[in-house]
């Protein structure tokens, strides 16, 4: 299918592995390289367009959707799991008739490299502070996995291979795998580690959870945003012997500025997952949804 005019609505990555793509898919190409700060801006922005791209970072309203009539296509140049998590109104573009495509599965591998780089400089004391009194390796730490999709089994695979003993909580039990389920609360009291791989706006750690994690524990939040309640977190993180390891995208410009100074908040100024060769991995992906319409 060839479109007559696609828009690029923001920062998405992609424009330099696939812009000659882009172009032989429409009659009109237009590519944003930055991010616009209002829906005016957006609207805009997809003037007359009838196909759009957007990343994860800008919201596709009902609003901006019912203000473009000849839209036909809204391609996220980011992972769609479910309508509750998407920042692309799915609900009103199927009553318009467009067809909305994400992509899945490209960023996951920089994300792992992330987590393990960072529980390691954490256990051997490479980085500013150590998990215990003396330096230790990963092997026999209890690593519980909350969301066990491809990047929790991932993460899971990888622990495995440094010897550390692996289990998980899930909305549901997986069948024919080798690490044992456990119940959320059972996984947390039992884990030293707390990987937490869930759907945008997926809070799992309340009050509740958070004493039941008890201390001398470390939670690992990489998704695109906290799996956590902010008060919550705050009150256990601050009790001692207790660490979190953050993405950049996983915590908000606040949540940054207000734990800077703790030392036993481990927070990335680059979004782990978004490397170039994840860029690289998008593209084509984003590429072959248009082509696949």
């Amino acid at each position: 299918m060839k479109f007559d005019k696609i828009v690029s609505v923001d920062y998405t990555g992609i424009d330099e592995f696939v812009h000659n793509e882009l172009k032989e898919l429409c009659n009109n190409l237009i590519i944003y390289n930055d991010f616009p700060k209002s829906q005016e801006e957006i609207i805009n922005r997809c003037k007359d367009a009838d196909a759009i791209l957007v990343s994860w970072n800008t919201p596709i309203t009902d609003l901006i959707i019912k203000s473009l009539p000849k839209l036909k296509y809204i391609g996220m140049c980011c992972s769609l799991y479910d309508e509750a998590s998407s920042n692309v109104n799915i609900k009103q573009a199927k009553e318009q008739g467009i067809v909305v495509k994400g992509v899945m599965h490209y960023g996951d591998n920089g994300v792992v490299e992330f987590i393990f780089s960072q529980l390691i400089r954490l256990f051997k004391g490479i980085g500013e502070v150590q998990y215990r009194d003396e330096q230790i390796e990963l092997e026999d730490i209890n690593l519980g996995i909350i969301g066990y999709g491809t990047v929790g089994k991932m993460v899971a695979d990888t622990g495995k291979f440094f010897s550390m003993n692996i289990s998980y909580y899930n909305r549901t039990k997986k069948d024919n795998i080798i690490y044992e389920y456990k119940p959320l609360e059972k996984l947390l009291r039992e884990s030293d580690v707390i990987s937490t791989h869930l759907p945008r706006h997926t809070v799992v750690l309340n009050k509740k959870e958070f004493e039941q994690l008890g201390n001398g524990k470390v939670l690992i939040n990489t998704g695109l945003t906290p799996s956590f309640e902010l008060d919550a977190f705050d009150q256990w993180i601050n009790n001692k012997g207790n660490f979190a390891i953050f993405d950049s995208v996983s915590v908000t410009k606040e949540f940054k500025t207000k734990y800077q100074s703790y030392k036993n908040v481990i927070m990335c100024d680059k979004v782990t997952g978004f490397t170039k060769n994840a860029r690289r991995r998008l593209a084509y992906k984003v590429i072959e949804n248009i082509k696949t319409i």
